[in-house]
């Protein structure tokens, strides 16, 4: 499976496995399926009622869902989409920052482009980012958020009986991101507070937590959680 470096505003280099084509063309099958089922419930509301709607309502009532369902869904959902959800991906930034409105809008604007003779996907096979056009243009790609392991099994931290899980966030957290986490803890080096601290407030950010354990503690509590959630 091809992955994704992505260098974090705290220059920490954390590797993620890319979505694959297969999970993004099922992932945008569900959402058509989504668009499809409702426009049927709009269809069968407007039997029930014996409306008599105009060609502008008709418009607007599906026209600006179909349109704007991807970009509204990737803005409040964190970059994700029902289907996305379902699948287990999402958009991620390259520089590893959060994806703002101007990121989203940019992918959705060249999606028409992208569509056009399978530019897209002839982009995607070829780049080895994950990305289409539209990632390309906004800085973006799209991540696999799937264990492919399990990560008790991998990063060997013992998780005490009767553990509760103090922060649930820590699900999102990429399998390799835990064995980054894993990897600085056991540094040995000069440089081992400072990775400490600075991963510490990474994790913290994308996890959106906010805590009061120092930052070893905290990565320490967080692994445990990972492990504790993902046997379940």
């Amino acid at each position: 499976m091809e992955t994704v470096r992505i260098d974090t505003p705290q220059n920490v280099a954390i590797e993620y496995n890319v979505a694959t084509i297969a999970d993004r063309g099922l992932a945008s099958v569900l959402d058509w399926l989504v668009l499809a089922a409702y426009a049927y419930l709009l269809w069968q509301v407007s039997r029930l009622f014996d409306a008599s709607w105009s060609e502008w309502t008709w418009g607007v009532l599906l026209g600006l869902p179909f349109l704007l369902y991807r970009l509204l869904f990737e803005i409040f959902m964190d970059g994700g989409s029902i289907g996305k959800r379902v699948r287990k991906i999402k958009v991620a930034r390259l520089d590893g920052g959060q994806p703002g409105l101007g990121h989203y809008l940019m992918r959705w604007g060249l999606r028409p482009v992208d569509m056009a003779a399978f530019i897209g996907t002839v982009v995607l096979l070829f780049n080895g980012k994950g990305q289409r056009l539209g990632d390309i243009a906004a800085g973006t790609t799209v991540i696999s958020l799937k264990q492919r392991v399990r990560l008790q099994d991998t990063l060997l931290v013992e998780v005490p009986p009767g553990h509760v899980a103090t922060y649930p966030e820590a699900i999102r957290l990429s399998d390799a991101n835990a064995r980054l986490v894993k990897r600085v803890l056991a540094d040995t080096g000069a440089k081992r507070p400072f990775l400490v601290h600075d991963l510490a407030v990474r994790v913290r950010d994308q996890l959106g937590v906010t805590t009061e354990e120092q930052p070893e503690a905290f990565l320490r509590t967080v692994l445990k959680d990972l492990v504790l959630l993902t046997a379940k």
